[in-house]
């Protein structure tokens, strides 16, 4: 089963390096392109389903998407591909977050039982991401292709897993609008690509200019 993962596009809190978490920001109209980008990448492949976070940015990336493939597959809006519940600390920086909350800010990369105040832990946001990912992987018919628009903490979560890194964070980059894609076949996932972004090089160039 050929399975691709791909990160919405920017947003201004993505920009600021603001924690969004599970509050609904729109795209930015940089990630309105990033997202037209990806499409015309993948305009000429072939999916069963797109799976999308119902999240705003997410669910504008994935219509973006669709909206430039010559063949689109049905589109299925899920909850439980949001991204990790960050409470207190959504809208804030990292710095902003560090000067209020020190301790926990020390603790952030750990796993387990530990939540950001009124957020959610890392082992009930890493559960519902491979629950909903089995659910569907398990439901396509022949091993069809997937199409997955998501978080880059959802990737982060099922790369975790697929690629065992164990509870540790996965020391992977993922950007707005990249592309990973991987192959499953029951009991191992290949990575062919990884968090690809070739198809952004015309907007890199005009945002530099």
């Amino acid at each position: 089963m050929k399975v691709v993962l791909v990160r919405h596009g920017i947003t201004e809190w993505n920009a600021q390096r603001r924690f969004q978490g599970q509050t609904d920001v729109a795209l930015s109209a940089l990630g309105k392109l990033q997202a037209r980008a990806v499409g015309r990448r993948l305009r000429g492949d072939s999916f069963a389903a797109c799976i999308a976070s119902d999240l705003r940015r997410a669910r504008e990336t994935a219509e973006a998407i669709l909206a430039e493939m010559a063949q689109p597959p049905p589109l299925r809006l899920e909850p439980e591909l949001r991204e990790m519940h960050f409470g207190a600390w959504e809208g804030l920086t990292f710095d902003e977050i560090a000067e209020r909350w020190p301790e926990e800010t020390a603790n952030f990369r750990r796993q387990g039982l530990w939540a950001p105040p009124d957020g959610e832990t890392w082992a009930a946001f890493d559960a519902r991401v491979r629950r909903s990912f089995d659910r569907h992987c398990s439901a396509s018919a022949n091993g069809d292709a997937l199409l997955y628009v998501v978080h880059g903490g959802v990737i982060h979560a099922l790369l975790r897993r697929l690629m065992r890194f164990g509870g540790g964070a996965a020391p992977i980059r993922i950007d707005p609008a990249g592309v990973t894609e991987m192959e499953l076949d029951g009991e191992s996932a290949w990575v062919r690509l990884l968090n690809d972004r070739c198809h952004l090089d015309e907007l890199d160039a005009i945002e530099t200019a």
